[in-house]
């Protein structure tokens, strides 16, 4: 970016300024002040996962995965960022990738939504539907921290149901955080940082 204001400040500044952005409905600042984090040597975890879900909520795929993939690379244990990478592959229809990406979800406690969001996935990638539909329904319960989430998973729930017997349903999985409610989808992505496998 080579704005010399922005290169006097560090990843956590950065982050707080592309949230600030977030809530008060700026996306371009919000994008500016997550590039600049994020295409540094010293780019954290948080900042990856958060520009990720930026670029998934402009329907920029292909940059939201690489940029959740970096995020793993930082932080292999941050278990949100797991998740929505294999969100975004599901929901881009490479559900084998899903699979595999979100399988060490399955390392987490069980009172974990995502261990739960996580299994339940997988189990529909593998047409497991009342595998998927138990452990979906057991992740929103347990999910009290991010309603954008539940909303997907509530999402995907509904689609299961909608499915003639037999049939897989044909809008697998949304975009992470793609629901239309007011919760901001980075601030959404932050409610999960501090979960760990």
């Amino acid at each position: 970016m080579n704005n010399p204001v922005l290169s006097i400040l560090d990843q956590t500044e950065l982050m707080q300024l592309a949230l600030e952005a977030d809530r008060n409905n700026d996306s371009g600042s919000a994008l500016a002040y997550l590039k600049e984090a994020g295409g540094r040597p010293d780019a954290s975890a948080p900042v990856l996962l958060l520009l990720g879900a930026h670029y998934a909520s402009l329907q920029l795929h292909e940059r939201a995965i690489q940029a959740l993939e970096m995020a793993l690379v930082a932080d292999p244990q941050l278990a949100i960022a797991r998740f929505q990478l294999g969100m975004l592959y599901l929901s881009t229809g490479n559900g084998a990738r899903a699979a595999e990406t979100m399988q060490p979800l399955e390392d987490l406690d069980h009172d974990n939504a995502l261990h739960h969001f996580g299994r339940g996935l997988r189990s529909l990638v593998k047409d497991e539907l009342s595998a998927a539909l138990e452990h979906l329904q057991r992740g929103i319960t347990l999910n009290k921290d991010n309603p954008a989430l539940n909303a997907d998973m509530q999402h995907i729930i509904d689609e299961i149901n909608k499915a003639p017997a037999g049939q897989t349903p044909a809008a697998a999985a949304p975009a992470p955080a793609d629901s239309g409610d007011s919760q901001h989808v980075m601030l959404s992505a932050y409610t999960g940082l501090n979960v760990r496998h």
